[in-house]
């Protein structure tokens, strides 16, 4: 079991909405991926196909699917830690 830490929704929601713009910026992998570490995202998958990020801090969980033939974005997803809890 993790330890619970109090987190900050408003920051939470906030931090949210910058990833998704960061997202949404990104023309590639590489730059959605630096625009992620910047914010303090680490990555568990570190990939194209399926790259998954965290950010224990503000409890953010984020997937990045990039399409393998136009190196585009294909889908993404900002979810907190506690959204994705009923998913594992």
């Amino acid at each position: 079991m993790r330890e619970q830490i109090l987190v900050d929704r408003e920051q939470q929601e906030a931090m949210r909405g910058r990833v998704r713009e960061a997202i949404a910026g990104g023309e590639t992998y590489d730059e959605i991926r630096k625009a992620l570490k910047d914010l303090g995202f680490q990555a568990k998958e570190d990939n194209p196909a399926l790259g998954l990020w965290e950010n224990p801090e503000h409890e953010l969980f984020v997937m990045v699917h990039m399409d393998p033939q136009t190196g585009r974005l294909r889908d993404s997803d900002v979810r907190t830690f506690e959204e994705t809890e009923g998913d594992e």
